[in-house]
């Protein structure tokens, strides 16, 4: 079906049904209209590739499902080699997925074949239409050549190489007036490499010599000359006739200064990408104990790339509205960004944040008379140009990462800022994963240790019931059921205690701002106190952001557990009655003696990162403190040991702190310290970090 090398349009058609090919062939050549259009036909792939090599084609034609290689593996054969060559698939094997995967790998157009002629006729115009755009591309960019020859400036020499003319090109390029270069010798001109420009016009005037010479040079530019850096340019002589055969050398001379620039950018670029691509496989493969270390080598192998002068990953809350410097990197020796940055002091900086936008800036003037707080909190941390990308998890902005040079403009290209945001994504997902693999291990260690309650816990008071109802049968006395019972309360009292922990484990619910003053009373008027027991709440406790129920049980728990340990109504103590909190069952060295009779005193206060709550009961030994939290730890017979396991596993569910600390000197028992301001490097459960 080939009609030889002069048709309009030649079509290459691919496919391995040889009767299709023949019939796609006649349909083609005829519904083509005014155009003269020619078909060529291959069965597989590889032969189409072979008949590309060695012929002109216009346009291929291909199927999709082939023996040797599939319409995708084709087209991106034909891609390698011929990058902009029209490729329409034109299968029966039609699927979104094939359609959206071939405009992927590079395909021109996509038809699906169908039923009746009428196909053919459509196909014809796609080819047509696709040649043509392709044919006006080429020509555009031809002309875009021509267009920049036309920008070089025209200049003459004389045999000694000075000028005899110039015009306004070259005039304008160079920033020289004309009268300033006549009769000045173009060597002159060279900032750098005046023996290029030498060469080349010695080489050019000597006998036998080439027809033109090319060299490259970068020329002081003149007084004129409209920018600040060095004029970067490329040049061509060639000698010319003269009348009284006295050498003489016509020249033109381009600006390459932007060309040089785009290169060194590209470079740059490629190292960037190399840098994100290599520290992101890094911390994909680092082990959780290790991604800080990574992360901050991920910011120092960038910013050393990028030419930059800090790197610094914030996390941020949205319940408090403030973003904490949890990872950073600087260079030189510089100044610290901010540990922390609150919505009402950068408020035009996070509101894009938190649209998810890119934040780039030239320099810090630049930035609008709206955003003067940003402006305040960026130039009191010396910052020049930055960018500012969001760390973005489930729709919702967890933090940011900011990239700056100090005191100096910087500008950054759209690729750049691409490539930032990608090391921001990098490091959010990793810490996703850190928080993860974090819940699981707790969760884990949590499986093991309730595993531990029902093997070994349970079977005791199991026992216990079990010999004492076998006595009461074998002696027949019920006097033994007493004693039964009292080990199948007590397995009640482990399994309730069991089963919170396990609920008490799980994340927060709905947060909301609550007065920690009016949660604390709450928590002491639902605990059996009795008569001998005072709350004393100080002011200043504030307000915070949780989950009111599970905010009060952790009071509750902590209320209970003085209760059972501390005042008249404690003897050698026990730490059940709800959820134990075996802490201060035993005497500190450094608390004073109790008396019994003395009522017992709870006072809740204020601390500088959140409240704390004590008791004048026995105390905590100092050698207990670190451990009192652990599951399983009493010294009570009848205490479960889970009491403070449930209070630690409701305040780390808000991303707070628990700690046992030294008694208050007036009271002398046990000492609670709630941290609730702090934000932890693993990233707590209120940033809803995650990867999905």
């Amino acid at each position: 079906m080939d009609d030889g090398p002069g048709a309009d349009v030649r079509v290459l058609h691919v496919d391995d049904e040889p009767s299709l090919t023949d019939l796609v062939s006649i349909y083609l050549e005829r519904e083509a209209g005014d155009v003269d259009l020619s078909v060529s036909t291959s069965n597989s792939g590889a032969d189409a590739l072979e008949r590309l090599r060695q012929e002109r084609v216009d346009c291929v034609v291909s199927d999709y499902d082939m023996p040797d290689i599939d319409g995708l593996e084709f087209l991106r054969a034909v891609r390698s080699e011929h990058p902009d060559l029209p490729f329409i698939l034109f299968t029966g094997k039609g699927s979104e997925e094939v359609a959206r995967d071939a405009f992927r790998v590079g395909a021109t157009d996509y038809m699906q074949k169908d039923t009746g002629t009428d196909q053919y006729t459509v196909l014809a115009n796609r080819v047509v239409n696709a040649v043509s755009q392709y044919r006006a591309k080429a020509a555009s960019e031809r002309y875009g050549t021509a267009i920049e020859v036309l920008d070089s400036g025209v200049y003459s020499l004389d045999s000694a190489g000075r000028f005899t003319s110039a015009d306004g090109v070259f005039c304008e390029l160079t920033g020289y007036d004309r009268e300033a270069i006549i009769g000045r010798e173009f060597a002159d001109l060279a900032a750098e490499a005046a023996d290029e420009i030498l060469s080349a016009f010695e080489r050019v005037v000597a006998p036998d010599a080439p027809d033109t010479e090319r060299f490259e040079t970068v020329l002081s530019p003149g007084p004129a000359y409209p920018h600040d850096d060095d004029l970067l340019c490329e040049g061509h002589l060639a000698l010319r006739p003269t009348e009284d055969d006295e050498p003489a050398v016509i020249g033109t001379l381009q600006d390459v200064t932007e060309r040089r620039r785009r290169r060194n950018r590209l470079r740059y670029e490629t190292r960037l990408k190399d840098a994100v691509l290599d520290t992101s496989t890094s911390l994909m493969s680092a082990e959780t104990d290790e991604i800080g270390t990574k992360i901050e080598w991920t910011l120092q192998s960038v910013g050393e790339v990028a030419d930059l002068d800090r790197c610094s990953v914030y996390l941020y809350d949205d319940e408090t509205t403030v973003a904490a410097r949890m990872h950073d990197w600087r260079g030189g020796g510089r100044r610290e960004h901010p540990e922390r940055v609150a919505l009402e002091d950068a408020r035009w900086l996070l509101e894009r944040l938190h649209r998810f936008e890119n934040v780039r800036l030239h320099r810090v003037s630049d930035l609008p008379p709206e955003a003067s707080d940003t402006k305040r909190v960026l130039t009191d941390a010396e910052t020049g140009g930055f960018v500012a990308v969001p760390m973005v998890s489930k729709w919702a902005l967890v933090g940011f990462v900011v990239f700056d040079v100090v005191e100096t403009s910087r500008s950054w290209t759209d690729t750049e800022v691409d490539l930032l945001r990608s090391v921001a994504n990098n490091v959010t997902h990793t810490l996703a994963r850190q928080r993860r693999e974090r819940e699981l291990q707790r969760q884990n260690d949590r499986l093991e240790e309730f595993a531990s309650v029902v093997s070994h816990d349970l079977r005791n008071p199991l026992n216990v019931a079990k010999g004492f109802v076998e006595l009461a049968r074998e002696e027949d006395d019920v006097t033994y059921l007493d004693r039964a019972l009292d080990g199948v309360t007590r397995m009640d009292t482990l399994l309730n205690d069991v089963l919170t922990l396990a609920r008490q484990g799980r994340k927060v619910g709905e947060t909301r701002s609550v007065a920690i003053e009016n949660v604390a009373e709450r928590a002491w008027k639902a605990v059996d106190t009795g008569d001998d027991a005072v709350l004393v709440v100080e002011d200043g406790l504030g307000t915070t952001q949780a989950d009111q129920g599970r905010f009060q049980q952790a009071f509750e728990n902590l209320f209970r557990n003085a209760v059972e340990h501390g005042g008249s109504c404690c003897d050698s103590g026990d730490d059940a009655a709800a959820d134990d909190a075996p802490a201060d069952e035993t005497a500190s060295a450094e608390s004073p003696p109790t008396d019994a009779t003395d009522e017992l005193t709870v006072r809740v206060g204020p601390t500088e990162t959140g409240f704390y709550v004590a008791d004048n009961g026995p105390g905590i030994p100092a050698d207990e403190r670190d451990t009192v939290f652990e599951h399983g730890h009493t010294t009570s017979d009848s205490g479960t040991g889970f009491g403070l396991s449930i209070v630690e596993s409701i305040i780390e569910a808000h991303g707070w702190d628990i700690e046992a600390t030294a008694p208050e000197a007036d009271l002398g028992g046990a000492r609670f310290e709630f941290d609730i301001g702090g934000v932890r490097s693993e990233v707590e459960p209120r940033f809803s970090l995650s990867d999905d």
